[in-house]
């Protein structure tokens, strides 16, 4: 695919433009930011709280959570898993471009755009825990912040620390942040 789109739009970024309502600067008192990044911020806000109340509140949840755990009870329970997991697919193909849509202003699109953020994003999962939203969310934050300081205060050693914390995180806690621990 990749290879595919760089043969179709050449190796070069492509530049998104934004919309003029997306353009502008709100001044929140102690920094002024663009309308796009608060945009970014409650989707991104708004997706974690939907997906949170979708796998946490609903029977679409229960469901879902009961064919991950074991997918064979949940079939002689009733439940299409074939169905659910096809309906779980979609929504996080959907979350998927959503969050290429919103972040094509801020992170350069190319053809390797996928593979270049795909370990972050994997990265992020592991640590805040497998099946855990609010550990996504943690990590997501921790790692971010983590980062962006180390690449201010150690520019020459940012990626090394990143990964020396991700690494020790990892090793004392297999399961992730907020993941449960397998028997």
């Amino acid at each position: 695919m990749i290879a595919s789109v760089n043969l179709w739009q050449g190796s070069s970024l492509l530049s998104i433009p934004l919309p003029d309502s997306l353009k502008q600067s709100v001044d929140l008192g102690f920094r002024t930011l663009p309308v796009h990044r608060l945009v970014v911020i409650a989707a991104g806000l708004g997706s974690i709280l939907g997906l949170w109340l979708l796998l946490d509140r609903t029977l679409f949840g229960i469901r879902l959570r009961a064919a991950v755990d074991n997918r064979g009870t949940a079939s002689a329970l009733g439940i299409d898993t074939d169905r659910i997991f096809m309906v779980a697919f979609g929504l996080g193909a959907g979350l998927a471009a959503l969050g290429g849509i919103l972040g094509a202003e801020i992170l350069p699109i190319d053809a390797y755009y996928p593979v270049r953020y795909m370990v972050l994003f994997l990265i992020v999962v592991a640590v805040g825990g497998m099946g855990s939203i609010a550990g996504s969310f943690v990590a997501a934050i921790g790692l971010g912040v983590l980062e962006t300081a180390t690449r201010y205060l150690v520019p020459d050693y940012a990626t090394i620390v990143f990964f020396i914390v991700v690494i020790v995180l990892l090793a004392l806690r297999p399961q992730g942040l907020l993941g449960r621990a397998h028997t």
